[in-house]
């Protein structure tokens, strides 16, 4: 019975195992199945997730280039819009544009003003250079003389002081009594020649002693040679043909004489006593027989006469008349018509085409005539006082302009743009810069 009961219980438990291995096997097929259905499902995730990161960087792509695009047209229209700012500043107000007119006026004014300061200095460039080439002319002319000169000086000294004193004391008389038909060239040549020698016995200037020493001639042009010849042999000198500068007669039907000088410059004396001088260049002299007026006519076409109460310059080539006066005063005639008189007390006043008068002060002051009537005066400091003929007057400083009218009504506008405006009520007017009124007060 003992082994019966074990038996049974052996069964029993057999039976639970098989139960058991049962509901194992159960558990591991659905077990296996879960493990295969999760596999799947991880399959199918990882497939998803790899869509989802080529449909993200599409996307991202996308939007980067919706991204550049949308700026490229936001630069665009910031570009266009700040265009028209600056085109809607550009654009001036009725403050702008009044200053823009007063500009204007003011930049034709020191326009008008540059001309005539231009054509002071072209007349004074082109004064200056005809003085310099008289200048030029007449240094040329003194070196000859020097040249002359110190060649007969040289030759004087070669002779005997006696001889030298002979003809300083003797020729002129003998020339006098001996050539009673010879022109008044011929006086003037040998007084030349005597002066010359007199002057050379004070010169005591060392010079080299010369082998050679070049000749100067004068010439005398005597009607008759042969008086020549007489003077030569009594005044103990030899004078060879061209041993001294040229003076000759020339047309003595119309003129006393001519001089022909070395430098290849003509003085004419007429019979007037007037005297013509002609320069190489085409310069000529005119010089009264009183010696008291002077008339130059240079080369280029300007024109110089000089007489005792002014000094009258022409320029050809800039049509200006430069007349000066013996008190100092300057007036400038300018080709438009416009006149300028500068004063020895250093006040210019200039008078334009319009009639319009400038005056300029020394210390700086500057007024302004027009032919309104208009009074403008500007100061040193740069403030200007503008006159009309209305009665008003307008300041214009640094920081404002005012107008004052004849009720006494006075209006200034500031840099700022702010416009103020008194009544001579006593009303106080305020506008901003928009043109807005901020005060308005009433007495």
């Amino acid at each position: 019975p003992g082994q019966n009961v074990q038996s049974r219980l052996l069964r029993e438990r057999l039976a639970e195992l098989e139960i058991e291995i049962e509901r194992f096997k159960k558990e591991n097929a659905a077990l296996t199945k879960l493990r295969q259905e999760n596999e799947k499902n991880q399959d199918i995730l990882r497939k998803e997730r790899l869509e989802f990161e080529q449909l993200k960087a599409a996307e991202l792509a996308k939007f980067e280039e919706y991204k550049k695009e949308e700026n490229r047209k936001l630069q665009k229209e910031r570009r266009i819009f700040e265009r028209h700012a600056l085109a809607a500043r550009a654009i001036p107000d009725k403050k702008e544009r009044e200053e823009i007119q007063l500009l204007k006026q003011q930049l034709s004014s020191l326009q008008e003003e540059l001309k005539g300061k231009e054509s002071r200095w072209a007349c004074t460039h082109n004064r200056l250079r005809q003085q310099a080439d008289s200048l030029r002319q007449e240094n040329a002319s003194l070196r000859d003389e020097i040249r002359v000169l110190e060649k007969l000086r040289l030759n004087a000294l070669k002779n005997n002081l006696a001889n030298a004193e002979k003809v300083h004391e003797t020729s002129p008389k003998r020339l006098e009594s001996s050539t009673p038909t010879a022109s008044k060239g011929v006086k003037f040549a040998v007084s030349v020649f005597i002066r010359s020698m007199s002057r050379f016995d004070h010169v005591h200037e060392e010079q080299p002693q010369e082998t050679s020493i070049l000749r100067f001639s004068i010439r005398l042009a005597f009607k008759d040679r042969g008086e020549a010849n007489k003077l030569q042999q009594k005044s103990g000198e030899t004078i060879e043909p061209g041993e001294f500068p040229q003076f000759e007669l020339k047309n003595p039907e119309s003129a006393d004489e001519v001089i022909s000088h070395a430098e290849g410059k003509t003085e004419t004396v007429l019979a007037n006593g007037e005297r013509l001088i002609v320069f190489p260049n085409g310069t000529k002299k005119e010089v009264s027989a009183d010696g008291q007026t002077v008339k130059v006519t240079f080369f280029n076409g300007d024109i110089k006469e000089i007489t005792e109460q002014r000094v009258i310059y022409v320029y050809a080539e800039a049509q200006t008349t430069h007349i000066t006066y013996p008190d100092g005063m300057e007036v400038l005639h300018f080709p438009n018509n416009q006149t300028e008189k500068h004063f020895p007390d250093g006040r210019k006043e200039i008078t334009f085409p319009d009639q319009t008068v400038k005056n300029l002060f020394p210390d700086g002051r500057e007024e302004s005539v027009l032919t309104d009537g208009t009074v403008i005066r500007v100061n040193p400091d740069g403030t200007k006082e503008i006159h009309f003929n209305t009665g008003q007057r307008e300041i214009h400083t640094a920081d404002y302009k005012r107008r004052e009218y004849p009720d006494g009504t006075v209006k200034t506008v500031y840099n700022d743009g702010r416009q103020e405006t008194r009544y001579p009520s006593g009303r106080l007017r305020v506008k901003d810069k928009d043109g807005n009124v901020v005060v308005d007060s009433r007495v």
